[in-house]
């Protein structure tokens, strides 16, 4: 880009043209013209002295020669005031005014002059421009005397006019150029102090924020130039990473989105479908167990258990699914932890899933949650029925109080989650082989935490094995209510 270009495109560069340097450029121009003026004065001054001067030096040997008659000493004094160069023309007039002497261009009369009237009645040196014989001229007279002191003529020495236009003429035209030249140097300088100082430095900016115009949102500014700059420049980078961070947060909002929407069409199918199998699979298990009354074979009492069992499994299939999608739950209560860990035990205790054992550390104070407690048991009995199928011996329940937190950490000596465990909480994802899981239980509990405004993980357990943790708030509110019960 040249020098020009921020004038051209009529950014800061222009404007610093026309209220810096066009102000400064016709202030100068005003100290010029003044300046000029005076000069223009003085020199004037000066011409007309000399006039003054030449009129003073020929005034005595004119009165003598008057005064004696010798017009031949008029004409040699006039003639020499002549040939000095600077006189354009010099008369002697009597009283009366009639010419008596003359040399190069003058009046030849000056009867009835106003200006010579008053040389004559006052004594009076007298001047002023006029025009003699077509020409612009500057005039000067001066009265003569006798001997007594009476005026009894008058000198008129003339000076053309351009002789003072012409004295001062180079002055002007070499005042005038160089205000020219230094208005275009003080232009170019102000231009060039501009594009490196600060107009490249802004057009860069500008460049920047036209590629993030068209898209490119990775772009980043130089910091560069004064400071205000480097200044805009850090706040444009910090404002474009947070719009880059924005939008990396909304395609993950987006895209959680998506799959809540795709869970919630899923979970709509596979209620229906819960909902149409559950009331066969009941009937199904009422006729088998009519049936086991009326046989009295053994194979047949033994197929007929088995078909139980399988219709048996199928229901809690089934009862997982309503689980599962089961609406998002507003209800909440006084709800006391500890307590609902204990039947969380007991239910799962009564299903007899393995021979692990599975012991309850409780807290030992009353801790009271405000919230659905029934959804939250729910949750529990998914996580500890997980932990009692991969548990080898042990299952180890236990609560931690995290300030306004309860955190309910279930460990098992089991072999631990895979590496990346946070793909267990989709559903319809197991570990478990072929037929021996749904892979919805960590997905339900996953839903309900988060109805809760709770929060799961998936970690480690300290002696090995896998270790979940529930995380709700306490409710001091409820706390406060049951203690002074």
């Amino acid at each position: 880009m040249t020098l020009f270009g921020t004038l051209a495109g009529g950014g800061i560069g222009r404007q610093l043209v026309l209220y810096v340097v066009l102000p400064l450029w016709l202030m100068l121009a005003l100290g010029i013209g003044l300046t000029l003026h005076y000069v223009s004065l003085e020199q004037s001054d000066r011409l007309k002295e000399d006039i003054k001067l030449i009129a003073r030096a020929v005034r005595g040997p004119i009165g003598e020669a008057l005064a004696s008659g010798d017009e031949g000493a008029l004409e040699r004094t006039l003639s020499a005031v002549f040939s000095l160069g600077q006189v354009y023309g010099a008369s002697v007039f009597d009283a009366d005014g009639r010419v008596l002497a003359s040399s190069g261009i003058a009046d030849l009369s000056l009867r009835d002059t106003p200006l010579a009237t008053r040389v004559m009645l006052t004594g009076e040196n007298q001047e002023q421009y006029q025009q003699t014989a077509g020409k612009d001229v500057f005039s000067h007279f001066v009265p003569l005397t006798d001997a007594g002191g009476r005026i009894n003529g008058l000198i008129q020495i003339t000076r053309r006019a351009k002789d003072f236009d012409q004295s001062f003429e180079l002055l002007f035209k070499t005042a005038w150029l160089s205000w020219l030249g230094l208005g275009a140097l003080m232009m170019g300088v102000v231009i060039w102090g501009h594009y490196r100082g600060l107009g490249r430095h802004v057009n860069a900016l500008v460049a920047v924020m036209d590629r993030v115009r068209e898209g490119d949102w990775q772009r980043q500014a130089d910091i560069a130039g004064p400071q205000e700059l480097r200044r805009i420049a850090q706040g444009l980078n910090d404002m474009l990473a947070e719009i880059r961070n924005h939008q990396a947060q909304e395609r993950a909002l987006n895209q959680r989105l998506r799959h809540q929407q795709k869970m919630a069409a899923v979970g709509t199918v596979v209620g229906g479908i819960a909902h149409e199998l559950g009331a066969p699979l009941n009937v199904i298990d009422g006729r088998a167990r009519r049936l086991q009354k009326l046989t009295g074979e053994p194979e047949a009492r033994r197929q007929l258990e088995a078909i139980r069992g399988q219709v048996l499994r199928l229901s809690r299939i089934v009862r997982q699914l309503l689980d599962f999608s089961r609406p998002e739950s507003r209800q909440g209560g006084p709800v006391e932890l500890n307590r609902l860990l204990e039947q969380s035990c007991a239910a799962v205790r009564h299903e007899q899933l393995s021979g692990a054992r599975l012991s309850l550390r409780p807290g030992a104070s009353p801790l009271w949650l405000e919230l659905d407690g029934a959804r939250l048991e729910l949750a529990l009995v998914n996580v500890l029925r997980n932990a009692l199928q991969a548990a080898r011996s042990q299952v180890q329940v236990g609560i931690r109080e995290r300030g306004k937190w309860l955190a309910i950490e279930v460990d098992d000596d089991g072999p631990g989650f895979p590496d990346e465990a946070e793909c267990l909480l989709a559903p319809f994802v197991t570990t478990k082989p072929k037929g021996e899981g749904t892979g919805l239980g960590l997905a339900i509990v996953h839903n309900i935490m988060a109805e809760l405004d709770g929060g799961l993980a998936l970690t480690t357990a300290p002696g090995g094995g896998a270790r979940v943790i529930l995380t709700v708030a306490r409710s001091s509110h409820a706390q406060g209510i049951h203690t002074a019960d």
